[in-house]
């Protein structure tokens, strides 16, 4: 009786994450980016138990189309979530500010830091790390290696380690 109680209590969790209907939840955290001028557009989207994938959208910040991403995926488990962004081609106006291509991007939460999210962009040109704070509402960005051609003077401050990207939003 024991046994099939803690199961119970481990298994049906699981269960309710692998059955949400994670449409909908995407809806939701659009809705969400929409109010700050995020929207994601033009995607395939796809689920699978523990989370989701987009196939081929858009990212338009404010309007204007930003990028186009080749595969997004979500994947949560209870205490932790992971969205993970591949082949992101960069709007060819904004190219001076922004690298063309970066090839892999992460972004992780997890409940032992819940006011922090970590980042990481990996590509053979851009590699960079970075958090979220989500209490105090802040980005920061430390890029490792950048591509040349890039006006970084105004937007990122150079120190020994790379270059500091710091926003508030």
């Amino acid at each position: 009786m024991v046994k099939k109680t803690i199961i119970s209590i481990i298994l049906i969790p699981f269960l309710i994450l692998a059955f949400s209907p994670k449409k909908e939840l995407l809806f939701l955290l659009e809705k969400r980016l929409a109010t700050q001028g995020i929207v994601l557009a033009d995607g395939y989207v796809e689920t699978h138990p523990f989370g989701l994938s987009i196939d081929h959208p858009s990212l338009y910040v404010k309007g204007i189309k930003v990028a186009t991403l080749r595969h997004l995926s979500l994947w949560s488990v209870l205490f932790y979530t992971k969205g993970s962004v591949e082949g992101i081609t960069v709007d060819p106006s904004l190219t001076s500010y922004l690298p063309a291509h970066i090839a892999h991007a992460t972004l992780v939460h997890s409940i032992i830091d819940p006011l922090r999210a970590s980042l990481r962009v990996d590509d053979p040109a851009v590699q960079g790390t970075g958090a979220i704070q989500l209490k105090k509402r802040t980005l920061s960005l430390r890029f490792t290696k950048l591509p040349k051609g890039i006006s970084t003077t105004r937007y990122l401050k150079h120190t020994k380690g790379g270059w500091i990207y710091a926003q508030r939003f």
